[in-house]
């Protein structure tokens, strides 16, 4: 009997001591979850820069479903723009230029595995690095100049992009596109494409992105999508990477 006691109350101290182990922690998972976000980093003007710094290096994953983008009924189609989306959907985007690891401009561009952001100050330049497609890279030009016109444009997959900032926001804009590329996902878009997009960063490891498409060659009325990366989501801000070579045309051969 005596040994049987002792054997329950050494049971009992077990449960105990393990029930205040989880309970401890909990709470520094708790405290650990509570803990203010480390800001984004900013250049000595104090203005936000959206990729690394010294000691402070990363990219931006990204992984599939980040989405962000209306639904095919909330969209203003004009009819032909309509059932090209349709037929793109069911023949799951396999005619894509993506596919054929060609270059897509604004939403498309971000795409899996992840990109770079890569602020130049002296040259009044803001460069986007992706690893997807043809491992391209995107020129924001922040120099005050304006888009060309006329017979100086020079349509192209990514586009003419000028930028500037409001406040700590990134707003590019572009245009000068050709009519070979997918822009933002399986929706049409012809030469007619305006494109804005804002980019914020909240602090370190979240990354906000919104765009508005203007289209009247395919749509009745601009219309916009958007999505946050944070470090509860699938795509997240990779401490410490680097970019990596990914070459699509070798995949799976």
């Amino acid at each position: 009997m005596r040994i049987a006691a002792a054997l329950v109350a050494v049971s009992s101290l077990a449960v105990v001591s393990f029930a205040q182990g989880k309970q401890g922690k909990q709470a520094q998972a708790k405290q650990v979850n509570t803990a203010p976000p480390e800001p984004a980093p900013r250049w000595p003007d104090g203005h936000l820069n959206l990729g690394s710094v010294p000691g402070k290096k990363g990219y931006w994953e990204v992984r599939p479903g980040l989405g962000g983008f209306p639904r095919a009924n909330d969209v203003p189609f004009q009819p032909w723009a309509k059932a090209v989306y349709e037929y793109r959907t069911a023949t799951f985007s396999q005619d894509s230029p993506l596919v054929d690891c060609k270059a897509s401009p604004g939403p498309s561009f971000l795409n899996a595995p992840g990109f770079e952001i890569v602020d130049v100050p002296e040259l009044k330049s803001i460069f986007i690095l992706n690893m997807a497609g043809p491992h391209s890279w995107r020129v924001i030009y922040l120099d005050g100049r304006m888009h060309p016109q006329g017979e100086d444009v020079r349509p192209t997959f990514l586009g003419h992009s000028i930028g500037h900032w409001e406040g700590d926001t990134l707003v590019i804009d572009s245009v000068g596109f050709n009519e070979k590329m997918w822009a933002v996902g399986a929706f049409p878009n012809t030469s007619q494409l305006h494109l804005v997009e804002r980019i914020s960063r909240p602090n370190l490891k979240s990354l906000s992105y919104e765009v508005t498409v203007d289209d009247p060659g395919a749509y009745t009325k601009s219309w916009s999508g958007k999505w946050t990366i944070t470090e509860t989501t699938a795509s997240k801000w990779i401490a410490d990477g680097e970019m990596f070579e990914y070459i699509c045309q070798d995949a799976g051969r």
